[in-house]
């Protein structure tokens, strides 16, 4: 790992207990193992430390995605893929990415941070690009495109985002510091999607 890896990895590892306003450039370093002025030689500020893990996060989730083979891409492409897979499968990506948010060092960390910041200007931007307007623009669209071709009854399709992503939010809040109960949590999360499955599909 590289020194600027190392300080993006430390410091959201101080920003996830913090908050990004709890921590200083200092602590970064002391973390990290280097003289605060040397923290220059990689990134102009804390916030260009936030920006870059922001932008890892980006990149990691794309990773992620394929990986899990998530389908992703164009909106068409994505409605199709889904109109072809069975319920089972179904299941599986819904679990595969809410542990993934609940699990992966990075994302967990990386949620818990903007969690703490939701509220404060650019993070609280941030927290919902990637966890609440992001993820229902991108369902509500994805089951309009769904109803256009049949594979969903008619429905308002942002209700029907906020009917199947909020479970799934609430479901990481409520388990996130209990690793322990993960098949609970594994087990309420299958049986939310199958029923919405059931109603919708």
């Amino acid at each position: 790992m590289s020194t600027r890896q190392m300080i993006i990895a430390e410091a959201l590892d101080l920003f996830s207990v913090k908050g990004y306003e709890g921590v200083s450039m200092r602590d970064i370093a002391a973390k990290v193992g280097i003289k605060a002025s040397s923290l220059y030689n990689h990134f102009s500020s804390k916030a260009d430390i936030f920006s870059s893990i922001v932008e890892e996060m980006s990149e990691r989730y794309e990773t992620a995605m394929g990986m899990m083979r998530v389908p992703h891409g164009e909106e068409d492409e994505v409605a199709k893929t889904y109109l072809n897979i069975t319920e089972e499968q179904f299941v599986a990506i819904a679990q595969n990415l809410f542990l993934y948010f609940l699990k992966d060092e990075f994302a967990s960390r990386f949620r818990r941070m903007l969690t703490i910041e939701q509220f404060r200007d650019v993070a609280g931007d941030v927290f919902r690009k990637f966890f609440i307007d992001g993820a229902l623009d991108f369902e509500s669209s994805l089951f309009r495109s769904l109803i256009s071709k049949g594979g969903f009854r008619e429905a308002d399709p942002y209700v029907m985002a906020m009917q199947f992503y909020s479970p799934i939010f609430l479901l990481l809040s409520k388990y996130d510091s209990f690793p322990e109960k993960e098949s609970e949590a594994l087990d309420l999360l299958t049986r939310h999607v199958i029923q919405f499955s059931k109603i919708y599909s």
